[in-house]
């Protein structure tokens, strides 16, 4: 009776051990049913968002050639000029001056160039027939040609009080104030040029391999966010930034509603 007891102990324990596996590979195959006809799943391609700044593809700064005191500004921002137009004038009157008097100097040598060649003999209403080795000297002895450099500088000078368009486009940057004394190089203001624009943005260096030369994306100006632009990548910098960044230029299709300094959107 001993031996029989342990016996039908020991069955019992192999059954209900046995139903346990059983229940749990029934659970296991409920929770993670295997479907051999279903497709392999691809990845999602992701899209990259970056934030980027619309500018002028043309864009040229103005700035004076020479020294001196600007008169009245006029000038307004966001103004249209077309190219030639005079935008700043500056006070030449200290400069008419000195063309005044190189002028005068200049035709003053001219007469002593005269008496020169008719001291050498010529006739003073045959000059022309002068040899050249001759009248080059009397030209040097004379002071004409210096007195004619320094004329044509002088001229030269005084067109450059009127600054003038460099090209047609839109004026902004105005950096000028009336009656300032202004200094060569000193930018006054920039034109830009509204009808070609480009978005540039900055990408991850990490992301550098989703984009060449060509590559076509979206942009959307937030002031016109419903408005979508295609642009082409133009140029992709060299340099990876402190922060792991490259800056991207991309030439914008179409500028309608757009202007220079709008932030835009950039999708790929």
């Amino acid at each position: 009776m001993k031996y029989l007891s342990l016996a039908l102990a020991a069955m019992l324990s192999i059954a209900c051990g046995g139903n346990d596996r059983g229940q749990e590979a029934e659970a296991v195959q409920a929770v993670s049913p295997v479907d051999e006809c279903a497709p392999a799943r691809t990845p999602s391609r992701k899209v990259l968002v970056s934030k980027g700044v619309i500018r002028s593809a043309n864009e040229v700064k103005v700035f004076s050639r020479i020294e001196g005191q600007l008169l009245d500004v006029k000038l307004i921002e966001g103004k249209s000029v077309r190219a030639g137009e005079a935008l700043f004038h500056l006070d030449d009157w200290e400069l008419k001056g000195k063309l005044e008097n190189s002028r005068t100097a200049y035709e003053q040598a001219q007469l002593r160039m005269k008496e020169i060649l008719v001291g050498q003999g010529y006739k003073r209403d045959r000059l022309d027939e002068v040899p050249d080795e001759i009248l080059q000297y009397a030209r040097v002895k004379s002071g004409v040609n210096a007195c004619a450099s320094d004329l044509e500088f002088n001229r030269s000078k005084l067109a450059k009080a009127v600054i003038t368009a460099p090209m047609s486009g839109l004026v902004t940057g105005i950096n000028a104030l009336p009656y300032a004394y202004v200094e060569p190089g000193e930018t006054l203001c920039t034109i830009v040029d509204p009808k070609h624009l480009i978005v540039e943005f900055s990408i991850l260096e990490t992301e550098l391999r989703r984009f060449e030369l060509g590559t076509v994306v979206e942009v959307h100006a937030i002031a016109y966010n419903e408005i979508q632009h295609s642009a082409t990548v133009r140029s992709i910098g060299t340099v990876v930034d402190e922060s792991g960044m490259v800056t991207i230029e991309a030439v914008l299709s179409d500028c309608d509603h757009l202007i220079p300094g709008m932030t835009a959107i950039v999708n790929l």
